[in-house]
């Protein structure tokens, strides 16, 4: 089989890395070199990766997330930042209203090209013997993370990744039907979802995850009920983002 391919097919995410491993610069510059390889609206790349190098800083964050201290294992921890400031850099020198800049629209283009950078930089990872996990947990404390970070208007932290060698292995954890994500020309009928939703939820049971308590319906229907991250709808548009109705601020 093809090695990408297989790589690909071999994904699992880790939660506890060996402490006290460092990378060397030139991996950690291969990972962000293909990071930045990653195709981009318009070529815009709206996104910063900060590398959470200062050992305060990180213990600093994982405190703040006690759910994930594989932040404060991990040999190389990336923050992916959704970021239009520097779009608003362009605007100031050609003198553009940046009045889009607020849209629904702006938002999901940065958090598309930050994903893709994300997922370039941990397909580089595991290619060189790595173990990853993303961390979007880091969205509850997006407040505390603008100070940390010093974020200006125009950005935001989306996710963080963990790199490192693991502490244990994982088991590869089985995906939806291929018919609940994948269609052709339309949108599959519900009851083609539901089967396979139910079908999925039993194939979870039996795979029998220590870390998830409930069955996967119950555990979205729960989810969905309440707001993640409430905080972050005003944190957002003093942000400069998802206001556009408030007069294209």
């Amino acid at each position: 089989m093809n090695p990408i391919i297989q790589q690909l097919l071999n994904h699992r995410t880790y939660r506890q890395f060996q402490r006290g491993e460092t990378l060397a610069t030139d991996t950690v510059d291969t990972i962000i070199a293909c990071a930045q390889q990653a195709p981009s609206w318009m070529n815009g790349q709206h996104y910063t990766l900060l590398n959470i190098a200062d050992p305060a800083l990180r213990a600093q964050i994982a405190e703040l997330q006690p759910n994930n201290p594989q932040i404060a294992e991990c040999a190389l921890y990336l923050i992916f930042i959704a970021d239009l400031h520097k779009a608003d850099l362009c605007r100031q020198a050609y003198e553009g209203s940046f009045a889009a800049a607020g849209t629904p629209d702006a938002f999901m283009t940065a958090v598309t090209d930050a994903s893709l950078a994300a997922q370039n930089a941990l397909i580089a990872a595991e290619s060189l013997g790595y173990a990853t996990c993303f961390t979007g947990g880091i969205r509850l404390i997006a407040p505390q993370l603008v100070e940390l970070l010093g974020l200006p208007e125009h950005t935001f932290p989306l996710f963080g990744l963990c790199i490192g060698s693991p502490a244990v292995e994982m088991r590869l954890k089985p995906r939806l039907p291929r018919a609940a994500v994948y269609a052709e020309n339309r949108y599959p009928s519900d009851e083609t979802l539901l089967d396979n939703l139910a079908a999925y939820e039993q194939t979870m049971t039996d795979f029998g995850e220590a870390r998830e308590k409930l069955p996967y319906r119950e555990k979205f229907a729960r989810f969905y009920s309440n707001p993640y991250a409430p905080d972050n709808i005003e944190l957002m548009q003093r942000m400069g983002w998802l206001n556009w109705y408030s007069g294209f601020n």
